[in-house]
């Protein structure tokens, strides 16, 4: 039955790779920072499942499986669950234009930082390597709450500025994304109260399901199908834009031009090599370009430079 679990975590895990392939070369393509962003946090969560099925793999196969090395991966399976919702949070503040984005990700960031040196601290998780345990202190039911409390954080930012990105095409990207999100938190509140009354854990099979990879599983199969039926818009042989698309939308010269690499298919990087700027310079104006024309990707820009609307 174990190795069974372990097959299908492989199936799940196989469909995920799949899924995060397809992104990142579409994030590649149009230089999409939110894409780019969503890799990442889709790359932490994929690493949580390799993780756990490298436990199970060990504990049935490997016959001198450690003690120490059941630790570490387990220590290792915290953090990454960690820097999955911090990757969520830098992902949602990203999509939804969220004031002081930089400020929220480097503080979540520092708790992460000081939650991953307390689960090591005598005070948090401690290994006993001669009884196969880990003995449980006060400092790993901080951490337990603090995850807890960061996972809340991402979900109401999810949900509340949704309203945002509602008339775009993203929509249903995010409410895949949110659904699979809630799942694991139901998840997490469910198991909550065992982490916070165990006092430690011996050595054995983790065998437990993850109820969440199931919808993991699903939104892997939705980005497939999603970003195949909407592929990366060719390159336009333009060497200028209509006069009257250039004055209703205000556009600079400046931004002119950066509209004219963006439908010549070039990235951020080329943008800022070929025009002398630096790479955050390109982002800004990329952001009020697409501020003005009301747009919320290239994708999008390049669709309403075809339209001439």
């Amino acid at each position: 039955m174990e190795h069974l679990q372990i097959a299908y975590d492989l199936f799940v895990i196989m469909i995920g790779l799949a899924a995060l392939s397809i992104v990142v070369f579409w994030a590649a393509k149009t230089g999409e920072a939110d894409l780019r962003d969503f890799s990442l946090l889709y790359v932490c969560f994929t690493l949580v499942l390799v993780v756990m099925v490298l436990k199970k793999y060990l504990f049935l196969n490997v016959e001198d499986y450690s003690a120490r090395i059941w630790y570490l991966l387990s220590g290792a399976e915290q953090i990454l669950g960690f820097a999955v919702i911090i990757a969520a949070i830098h992902f949602f503040t990203g999509v939804y234009r969220v004031r002081y984005r930089r400020a929220i990700t480097i503080a979540f960031l520092v708790l992460m930082l000081v939650c991953s040196l307390l689960l090591f601290s005598p005070s948090g998780a401690r290994l006993a390597a001669d009884t196969a345990t880990i003995h449980f202190g006060i400092a790993y039911k901080l951490v337990s709450l603090s995850y807890f409390a960061t996972f809340t954080c991402m979900l109401a930012l999810g949900y509340g500025l949704i309203r945002r990105a509602w008339q775009t095409e993203r929509r249903s990207f995010l409410i895949g994304l949110l659904v699979f999100a809630t799942v694991g938190y139901l998840e997490t509140t469910l198991h909550l109260p065992k982490a916070l009354r165990e006092t430690s854990a011996r050595l054995s099979n983790e065998g437990g399901f993850l109820v969440s990879s199931i919808p993991y599983a699903l939104y892997g199969a939705f980005l497939i199908v999603y970003f195949l039926q909407h592929p990366a818009p060719p390159a336009l042989k333009m060497d200028a834009l209509p006069e009257a698309f250039l004055t209703k939308y205000n556009i600079t010269d400046r931004e002119r031009e950066i509209i004219l690499k963006v439908v010549q298919g070039k990235s951020n990087a080329d943008i800022a090599r070929e025009l002398f700027i630096s790479l955050a310079t390109v982002k800004t104006h990329l952001h009020n370009i697409y501020r003005k024309i009301d747009v919320d990707s290239r994708y999008d820009l390049l669709a309403r430079v075809r339209s001439g609307q």
